[in-house]
Protein backbone atom coordinates (compact mmCIF):
# COMPACT_ATOMS: atom_id res chain seq x y z
CA UNK A 1 0.00 0.00 0.00
CA UNK A 2 2.83 2.47 0.74
CA UNK A 3 4.58 1.84 -2.37
CA UNK A 4 1.39 2.39 -4.62
CA UNK A 5 1.02 5.93 -2.68
CA UNK A 6 4.72 6.31 -3.19
CA UNK A 7 4.12 5.73 -6.89
CA UNK A 8 1.05 8.12 -7.07
CA UNK A 9 2.86 10.67 -5.63
CA UNK A 10 5.98 10.47 -8.50
CA UNK A 11 3.46 10.36 -10.65
CA UNK A 12 1.87 13.44 -9.90
CA UNK A 13 5.73 15.29 -9.48
CA UNK A 14 6.45 14.03 -12.86
CA UNK A 15 3.82 15.60 -14.32
CA UNK A 16 4.19 18.70 -12.75
CA UNK A 17 7.51 18.82 -14.05
CA UNK A 18 6.79 17.76 -17.61
CA UNK A 19 4.49 20.16 -18.02
CA UNK A 20 7.19 22.79 -16.76
CA UNK A 21 9.24 21.20 -19.43
CA UNK A 22 6.75 21.51 -22.41
CA UNK A 23 6.38 25.20 -21.24
CA UNK A 24 9.76 25.88 -21.00
CA UNK A 25 11.03 24.54 -23.92
CA UNK A 26 7.62 26.55 -26.10
CA UNK A 27 8.39 29.34 -23.94
CA UNK A 28 11.87 29.67 -25.23
CA UNK A 29 11.30 29.32 -28.81
CA UNK A 30 8.89 32.01 -28.61
CA UNK A 31 11.19 34.61 -26.86
CA UNK A 32 13.92 33.27 -29.09
CA UNK A 33 11.42 34.22 -32.30
CA UNK A 34 10.57 37.18 -31.16
CA UNK A 35 14.44 38.41 -29.75
CA UNK A 36 15.34 37.41 -33.66
CA UNK A 37 12.62 39.57 -35.06
CA UNK A 38 13.55 42.83 -32.27
CA UNK A 39 16.98 42.31 -33.44
CA UNK A 40 16.24 42.21 -37.07
CA UNK A 41 17.89 39.21 -38.21
CA UNK A 42 14.80 37.19 -39.14
CA UNK A 43 16.35 36.57 -42.87
CA UNK A 44 19.78 35.48 -42.05
CA UNK A 45 17.83 33.28 -39.33
CA UNK A 46 15.63 31.83 -42.00
CA UNK A 47 18.44 31.31 -44.71
CA UNK A 48 20.62 29.14 -41.65
CA UNK A 49 17.56 26.86 -40.80
CA UNK A 50 16.49 23.99 -43.61
CA UNK A 51 13.20 25.08 -43.87
CA UNK A 52 10.91 27.78 -42.17
CA UNK A 53 9.54 27.23 -38.70
CA UNK A 54 5.56 26.95 -37.58
CA UNK A 55 4.69 29.98 -35.72
CA UNK A 56 5.79 30.49 -32.51
CA UNK A 57 2.43 31.56 -30.84
CA UNK A 58 0.73 28.90 -32.53
CA UNK A 59 3.40 26.41 -31.11
CA UNK A 60 3.03 27.66 -27.70
CA UNK A 61 -0.64 27.84 -26.81
CA UNK A 62 -0.74 24.19 -28.57
CA UNK A 63 1.92 23.12 -26.27
CA UNK A 64 0.20 24.52 -23.40
CA UNK A 65 -3.66 23.11 -24.14
CA UNK A 66 -2.38 19.68 -25.19
CA UNK A 67 -0.01 19.28 -22.25
CA UNK A 68 -2.39 20.81 -19.99
CA UNK A 69 -4.98 17.65 -21.42
CA UNK A 70 -2.88 15.32 -21.27
CA UNK A 71 -1.76 16.43 -17.06
CA UNK A 72 -5.38 16.58 -16.81
CA UNK A 73 -5.84 12.68 -17.83
CA UNK A 74 -3.11 11.75 -16.30
CA UNK A 75 -4.41 12.99 -12.73
CA UNK A 76 -8.38 12.37 -13.24
CA UNK A 77 -9.23 10.14 -15.09
CA UNK A 78 -10.18 6.94 -13.71
CA UNK A 79 -11.31 3.95 -15.60
CA UNK A 80 -12.74 0.54 -14.77
CA UNK A 81 -12.57 -1.45 -17.64
CA UNK A 82 -9.77 -3.25 -19.25
CA UNK A 83 -10.87 -1.69 -22.51
CA UNK A 84 -11.22 2.26 -21.19
CA UNK A 85 -7.93 1.66 -19.61
CA UNK A 86 -5.98 0.51 -23.03
CA UNK A 87 -8.06 3.33 -25.42
CA UNK A 88 -7.25 6.26 -22.42
CA UNK A 89 -3.41 4.93 -22.65
CA UNK A 90 -3.17 5.21 -26.33
CA UNK A 91 -4.89 8.34 -26.25
CA UNK A 92 -2.15 9.84 -23.52
CA UNK A 93 0.07 8.16 -25.69
CA UNK A 94 -0.78 10.16 -29.28
CA UNK A 95 -1.20 13.33 -27.16
CA UNK A 96 2.15 12.43 -25.88
CA UNK A 97 3.37 12.00 -29.46
CA UNK A 98 1.88 15.54 -30.96
CA UNK A 99 2.97 17.41 -28.06
CA UNK A 100 6.63 16.57 -29.08
CA UNK A 101 6.52 16.95 -32.46
CA UNK A 102 5.32 20.53 -31.84
CA UNK A 103 8.53 21.28 -30.00
CA UNK A 104 10.46 19.91 -32.73
CA UNK A 105 11.50 16.92 -31.32
CA UNK A 106 11.88 18.16 -27.62
CA UNK A 107 10.72 17.12 -24.21
CA UNK A 108 11.31 13.08 -24.70
CA UNK A 109 10.78 12.79 -21.15
CA UNK A 110 7.24 12.89 -21.42
CA UNK A 111 6.84 9.80 -23.20
CA UNK A 112 8.51 8.69 -19.85
CA UNK A 113 5.57 10.26 -18.02
CA UNK A 114 3.08 8.40 -20.08
CA UNK A 115 4.96 4.87 -19.16
CA UNK A 116 4.71 5.23 -15.74
CA UNK A 117 0.87 6.11 -15.78
CA UNK A 118 0.45 3.38 -18.16
CA UNK A 119 2.40 0.92 -15.25
CA UNK A 120 0.38 2.48 -12.62
CA UNK A 121 -3.42 2.29 -13.66
CA UNK A 122 -2.57 -1.39 -15.65
CA UNK A 123 -1.01 -2.60 -12.27
CA UNK A 124 -3.27 -5.51 -12.39
CA UNK A 125 -3.52 -6.58 -16.22
CA UNK A 126 -2.04 -9.75 -17.47
CA UNK A 127 2.15 -8.67 -18.13
CA UNK A 128 1.68 -8.80 -21.92
CA UNK A 129 -0.10 -6.02 -22.09
CA UNK A 130 2.38 -3.97 -20.27
CA UNK A 131 5.08 -5.14 -22.06
CA UNK A 132 3.35 -4.51 -25.40
CA UNK A 133 2.44 -1.02 -24.13
CA UNK A 134 6.10 -0.41 -22.51
CA UNK A 135 7.79 -1.84 -26.42
CA UNK A 136 5.47 0.30 -28.33
CA UNK A 137 6.46 3.99 -25.87
CA UNK A 138 10.51 2.81 -26.07
CA UNK A 139 10.08 2.95 -29.60
CA UNK A 140 8.77 5.87 -29.77
CA UNK A 141 11.02 7.27 -26.87
CA UNK A 142 13.76 5.97 -29.78
CA UNK A 143 12.47 7.34 -32.48
CA UNK A 144 11.94 10.84 -31.40
CA UNK A 145 15.75 11.63 -31.97
CA UNK A 146 16.65 14.76 -33.72
CA UNK A 147 19.53 12.50 -35.31
CA UNK A 148 17.05 9.80 -36.19
CA UNK A 149 14.30 12.46 -37.88
CA UNK A 150 16.06 15.18 -39.35
CA UNK A 151 17.74 12.90 -42.31
CA UNK A 152 13.92 12.12 -43.42
CA UNK A 153 11.91 14.67 -42.22
CA UNK A 154 13.53 18.59 -42.04
CA UNK A 155 13.20 20.31 -38.60
CA UNK A 156 14.65 23.29 -37.01
CA UNK A 157 16.37 22.08 -33.99
CA UNK A 158 15.74 23.38 -30.54
CA UNK A 159 19.18 24.85 -29.66
CA UNK A 160 18.94 27.37 -32.43
CA UNK A 161 16.63 29.00 -30.45
CA UNK A 162 18.74 28.68 -27.86
CA UNK A 163 21.52 29.91 -29.06
CA UNK A 164 20.18 33.52 -30.28
CA UNK A 165 20.59 34.68 -27.29
CA UNK A 166 24.04 35.81 -25.74
CA UNK A 167 26.30 33.17 -24.53
CA UNK A 168 25.51 33.23 -21.17
CA UNK A 169 21.88 33.75 -20.97
CA UNK A 170 21.62 30.76 -23.86
CA UNK A 171 24.25 28.50 -21.26
CA UNK A 172 21.68 29.18 -18.40
CA UNK A 173 18.29 28.66 -20.73
CA UNK A 174 19.91 25.08 -21.66
CA UNK A 175 21.30 24.12 -18.03
CA UNK A 176 17.38 25.16 -17.00
CA UNK A 177 16.19 22.77 -19.70
CA UNK A 178 18.24 20.19 -18.88
CA UNK A 179 17.76 20.43 -15.20
CA UNK A 180 14.26 19.74 -15.92
CA UNK A 181 14.61 17.02 -17.79
CA UNK A 182 17.37 15.37 -15.75
CA UNK A 183 14.86 15.88 -12.76
CA UNK A 184 12.10 14.11 -14.89
CA UNK A 185 14.51 11.38 -15.68
CA UNK A 186 15.31 10.65 -11.58
CA UNK A 187 11.85 10.92 -10.38
CA UNK A 188 10.94 8.05 -13.90
CA UNK A 189 13.91 5.87 -12.44
CA UNK A 190 12.26 6.41 -8.51
CA UNK A 191 8.95 5.25 -9.55
CA UNK A 192 10.32 2.27 -11.24
CA UNK A 193 11.89 1.46 -8.02
CA UNK A 194 9.00 1.54 -6.40
CA UNK A 195 7.06 -0.60 -9.04
CA UNK A 196 9.43 -3.17 -8.93
CA UNK A 197 9.01 -3.06 -4.91
CA UNK A 198 5.89 -3.36 -4.90
CA UNK A 199 5.54 -6.20 -8.08
CA UNK A 200 8.02 -8.14 -5.56
CA UNK A 201 6.11 -7.69 -2.61
CA UNK A 202 2.74 -8.80 -4.80
CA UNK A 203 4.62 -11.94 -5.43
CA UNK A 204 5.73 -12.47 -2.10
CA UNK A 205 2.48 -11.64 -0.64
CA UNK A 206 0.76 -14.43 -3.34
CA UNK A 207 3.21 -17.22 -2.57
CA UNK A 208 1.93 -16.65 1.16
CA UNK A 209 -1.75 -17.13 -0.31
CA UNK A 210 -1.02 -20.03 -2.13
CA UNK A 211 1.01 -21.37 1.01
CA UNK A 212 -1.85 -20.45 2.93
CA UNK A 213 -4.55 -22.28 0.61
CA UNK A 214 -2.24 -25.49 0.40
CA UNK A 215 -2.75 -25.76 4.37
CA UNK A 216 -5.96 -24.53 4.25
CA UNK A 217 -6.86 -27.26 1.46
CA UNK A 218 -4.79 -30.24 3.52
CA UNK A 219 -6.86 -29.38 6.48
CA UNK A 220 -9.98 -29.51 4.00
CA UNK A 221 -8.84 -33.29 3.18
CA UNK A 222 -7.92 -34.35 6.71
CA UNK A 223 -11.33 -33.15 7.51
CA UNK A 224 -12.98 -34.94 4.30
CA UNK A 225 -11.26 -38.37 5.53
CA UNK A 226 -12.29 -38.00 9.00
CA UNK A 227 -15.93 -36.96 7.69
CA UNK A 228 -15.63 -40.26 5.66
CA UNK A 229 -14.69 -42.64 8.28
CA UNK A 230 -17.37 -41.08 10.60
CA UNK A 231 -19.71 -41.56 8.22
CA UNK A 232 -19.07 -45.13 7.46
CA UNK A 233 -18.69 -45.77 11.32
CA UNK A 234 -22.76 -44.28 11.60
CA UNK A 235 -23.21 -46.68 8.29
CA UNK A 236 -21.33 -49.48 10.06
CA UNK A 237 -24.15 -49.29 13.15
CA UNK A 238 -26.94 -48.36 11.18
CA UNK A 239 -26.78 -51.68 9.63
CA UNK A 240 -25.66 -53.93 12.55
CA UNK A 241 -28.83 -52.04 13.76
CA UNK A 242 -30.46 -52.83 10.87
CA UNK A 243 -29.44 -57.04 11.17
CA UNK A 244 -29.98 -56.77 14.55
CA UNK A 245 -33.42 -55.85 14.32
CA UNK A 246 -34.41 -57.75 11.45
CA UNK A 247 -32.69 -61.16 12.07
CA UNK A 248 -33.45 -60.83 15.76
CA UNK A 249 -37.39 -60.47 15.44
CA UNK A 250 -37.35 -63.17 11.92
CA UNK A 251 -35.07 -65.82 13.72
CA UNK A 252 -37.04 -65.47 16.96
CA UNK A 253 -40.61 -66.07 15.25
CA UNK A 254 -38.47 -69.10 12.64
CA UNK A 255 -37.86 -70.52 16.62
CA UNK A 256 -41.12 -70.02 18.64
CA UNK A 257 -43.06 -71.55 14.89
CA UNK A 258 -40.67 -74.81 14.86
CA UNK A 259 -41.19 -75.41 18.25
CA UNK A 260 -45.15 -74.90 17.88
CA UNK A 261 -44.67 -77.22 15.04
CA UNK A 262 -42.53 -80.32 16.77
CA UNK A 263 -45.39 -80.07 19.17
CA UNK A 264 -48.47 -80.67 16.87
CA UNK A 265 -46.41 -82.77 14.12
CA UNK A 266 -46.74 -85.82 15.40
CA UNK A 267 -50.55 -85.23 16.32
CA UNK A 268 -51.55 -82.82 13.26
CA UNK A 269 -49.39 -83.50 10.32
CA UNK A 270 -51.74 -80.89 8.04
CA UNK A 271 -51.56 -78.54 10.85
CA UNK A 272 -47.72 -78.68 11.15
CA UNK A 273 -47.52 -78.67 7.71
CA UNK A 274 -49.75 -75.52 7.23
CA UNK A 275 -47.32 -74.30 10.59
CA UNK A 276 -44.28 -74.67 8.07
CA UNK A 277 -45.89 -72.47 5.89
CA UNK A 278 -45.86 -69.90 7.81
CA UNK A 279 -42.36 -70.25 8.87
CA UNK A 280 -40.81 -69.93 5.58
CA UNK A 281 -42.91 -66.90 4.87
CA UNK A 282 -41.18 -65.29 8.03
CA UNK A 283 -38.16 -66.79 6.42
CA UNK A 284 -38.72 -65.09 3.24
CA UNK A 285 -39.62 -61.56 4.35
CA UNK A 286 -36.10 -61.54 7.18
CA UNK A 287 -34.37 -62.20 3.97
CA UNK A 288 -35.84 -59.53 2.07
CA UNK A 289 -35.91 -57.35 5.05
CA UNK A 290 -31.58 -58.29 5.15
CA UNK A 291 -31.33 -57.57 1.51
CA UNK A 292 -32.93 -53.92 1.87
CA UNK A 293 -30.82 -53.24 5.11
CA UNK A 294 -27.35 -54.28 3.01
CA UNK A 295 -28.94 -51.62 -0.14
CA UNK A 296 -29.93 -49.07 2.23
CA UNK A 297 -33.37 -49.23 1.83
CA UNK A 298 -36.81 -49.09 4.50
CA UNK A 299 -38.03 -52.19 5.32
CA UNK A 300 -40.29 -53.27 2.77
CA UNK A 301 -43.46 -53.42 4.37
CA UNK A 302 -43.10 -50.05 5.27
CA UNK A 303 -41.67 -49.01 2.10
CA UNK A 304 -44.77 -50.47 0.44
CA UNK A 305 -48.23 -49.95 3.35
CA UNK A 306 -47.05 -46.70 5.51
CA UNK A 307 -46.33 -47.20 9.39
CA UNK A 308 -49.41 -48.21 10.10
CA UNK A 309 -49.79 -50.78 7.41
CA UNK A 310 -46.07 -52.19 8.06
CA UNK A 311 -46.81 -52.59 12.24
CA UNK A 312 -49.81 -54.40 11.11
CA UNK A 313 -48.68 -56.48 8.56
CA UNK A 314 -45.58 -57.22 11.11
CA UNK A 315 -47.95 -57.86 13.77
CA UNK A 316 -49.98 -60.79 11.97
CA UNK A 317 -46.83 -62.41 11.10
CA UNK A 318 -45.63 -62.25 14.04
CA UNK A 319 -48.93 -63.77 15.59
CA UNK A 320 -48.79 -66.46 13.09
CA UNK A 321 -45.96 -68.25 14.22
CA UNK A 322 -45.53 -67.65 17.77
CA UNK A 323 -48.18 -68.14 20.85
CA UNK A 324 -48.44 -64.39 21.17
CA UNK A 325 -51.93 -61.98 20.71
CA UNK A 326 -50.64 -57.96 19.94
CA UNK A 327 -53.23 -55.46 20.37
CA UNK A 328 -52.59 -52.64 17.93
CA UNK A 329 -54.19 -48.80 18.84
CA UNK A 330 -53.48 -46.71 16.60
CA UNK A 331 -54.10 -43.26 17.09
CA UNK A 332 -52.01 -41.33 15.02
CA UNK A 333 -54.09 -41.86 11.41
CA UNK A 334 -53.02 -38.15 10.62
CA UNK A 335 -49.37 -38.68 11.43
CA UNK A 336 -47.05 -37.40 8.41
CA UNK A 337 -43.57 -37.73 9.54
CA UNK A 338 -40.00 -38.57 7.31
CA UNK A 339 -38.62 -41.38 6.39
CA UNK A 340 -36.33 -41.78 9.00
CA UNK A 341 -38.81 -41.35 12.35
CA UNK A 342 -41.21 -43.86 10.39
CA UNK A 343 -37.85 -46.19 10.65
CA UNK A 344 -37.15 -45.52 13.82
CA UNK A 345 -40.92 -45.97 15.39
CA UNK A 346 -40.97 -49.90 13.21
CA UNK A 347 -37.50 -51.01 14.86
CA UNK A 348 -38.79 -50.22 18.33
CA UNK A 349 -41.84 -51.74 18.02
CA UNK A 350 -40.52 -54.94 16.19
CA UNK A 351 -37.42 -55.10 18.64
CA UNK A 352 -39.82 -54.73 21.69
CA UNK A 353 -42.46 -57.49 20.72
CA UNK A 354 -39.44 -59.89 19.26
CA UNK A 355 -37.91 -59.05 23.01
CA UNK A 356 -41.23 -59.99 24.80
CA UNK A 357 -41.25 -62.83 23.14
CA UNK A 358 -37.71 -63.88 23.35
CA UNK A 359 -36.69 -62.73 26.90
CA UNK A 360 -39.90 -62.47 28.38
CA UNK A 361 -41.42 -65.63 27.38
CA UNK A 362 -44.56 -62.95 26.93
CA UNK A 363 -48.77 -64.46 25.54
CA UNK A 364 -49.75 -60.71 25.11
CA UNK A 365 -48.69 -57.07 24.03
CA UNK A 366 -50.64 -54.13 23.34
CA UNK A 367 -48.72 -51.82 20.86
CA UNK A 368 -49.89 -47.81 21.04
CA UNK A 369 -49.49 -44.97 19.28
CA UNK A 370 -50.62 -41.69 20.16
CA UNK A 371 -50.04 -37.68 20.05
CA UNK A 372 -49.51 -35.83 23.32
CA UNK A 373 -49.14 -31.80 22.35
CA UNK A 374 -45.74 -31.81 19.83
CA UNK A 375 -44.99 -35.45 20.96
CA UNK A 376 -45.40 -38.85 19.46
CA UNK A 377 -45.74 -41.41 22.14
CA UNK A 378 -45.06 -45.18 21.63
CA UNK A 379 -45.37 -47.69 24.06
CA UNK A 380 -44.92 -51.35 24.06
CA UNK A 381 -46.70 -53.33 27.33
CA UNK A 382 -46.38 -56.93 26.89
CA UNK A 383 -47.47 -59.53 30.23
CA UNK A 384 -43.94 -61.00 29.94
CA UNK A 385 -41.25 -61.96 33.21
CA UNK A 386 -40.95 -58.21 34.60
CA UNK A 387 -37.22 -56.86 35.60
CA UNK A 388 -36.62 -54.54 38.51
CA UNK A 389 -35.54 -51.34 37.38
CA UNK A 390 -31.51 -51.52 38.81
CA UNK A 391 -31.59 -55.08 37.17
CA UNK A 392 -32.51 -53.68 33.65
CA UNK A 393 -28.70 -54.57 31.51
CA UNK A 394 -28.75 -52.75 28.09
CA UNK A 395 -27.86 -55.31 25.81
CA UNK A 396 -27.38 -54.20 22.35
CA UNK A 397 -31.13 -54.67 21.09
CA UNK A 398 -31.59 -51.96 24.09
CA UNK A 399 -28.40 -50.17 23.23
CA UNK A 400 -29.36 -49.51 19.47
CA UNK A 401 -33.06 -48.96 20.46
CA UNK A 402 -31.97 -45.62 22.94
CA UNK A 403 -29.23 -44.30 19.98
CA UNK A 404 -32.22 -44.53 17.44
CA UNK A 405 -34.34 -42.80 19.41
CA UNK A 406 -31.70 -40.65 21.00
CA UNK A 407 -30.98 -39.44 17.10
CA UNK A 408 -34.18 -37.97 16.72
CA UNK A 409 -33.76 -35.88 19.96
CA UNK A 410 -36.51 -37.83 21.85
CA UNK A 411 -36.47 -40.03 25.48
CA UNK A 412 -36.52 -43.78 25.58
CA UNK A 413 -38.06 -45.30 28.90
CA UNK A 414 -38.30 -49.34 30.51
CA UNK A 415 -40.22 -50.26 33.33
CA UNK A 416 -39.92 -53.90 34.02
CA UNK A 417 -42.10 -53.54 37.16
CA UNK A 418 -45.17 -55.01 35.76
CA UNK A 419 -44.19 -57.13 32.70
CA UNK A 420 -41.87 -54.73 30.36
CA UNK A 421 -43.46 -51.40 29.36
CA UNK A 422 -41.32 -49.86 26.40
CA UNK A 423 -42.43 -45.55 26.08
CA UNK A 424 -40.70 -43.81 23.57
CA UNK A 425 -41.57 -39.75 23.35
CA UNK A 426 -40.62 -38.61 19.80
CA UNK A 427 -41.14 -34.44 19.21
CA UNK A 428 -42.80 -33.44 16.36
CA UNK A 429 -41.90 -30.58 14.21
CA UNK A 430 -44.65 -28.35 12.72
CA UNK A 431 -46.72 -29.91 9.93
CA UNK A 432 -45.60 -33.29 11.03
CA UNK A 433 -49.45 -33.93 13.00
CA UNK A 434 -52.46 -32.49 12.02
CA UNK A 435 -55.31 -32.97 14.21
Amino acid sequence: MNNILAMKRIRQAMTALSFLLVLYTAGVMLAGSLHIVESGESSSFLQSIPHAPSSPWMVFWLSFILCSLLSWLILNTVQESKSGILLCAGFKTLLACIIIWNVNLSCRPLLLLVFSDVLYTMRGFQARYMVGIGSILTGLYLLFSYEVITPMIPMVSTGVYFSVFEHSTSSLLAFGQSLLESATLVLFIAFMCEFLIDLHQEKENIAQELNMMNRVNEDLRHYAQMTEQIAESRERKRLAREIHDTLGHALTGIAAGIDATLVIMDKNPEMAKSQLHLVRQVVSEGIGDVRASLQKLRPGALEQRGLKGALEKMIREFESVTAMTIDLDYQADSLDVDKAKEDVCFRLVQESITNARRHGAATHAAVRFAVDGDWLVITVQDNGRGLPQKTITYGYGLTQMEENVSSLHGTLHFDGSDGFLTEARIPLTKGEYRE
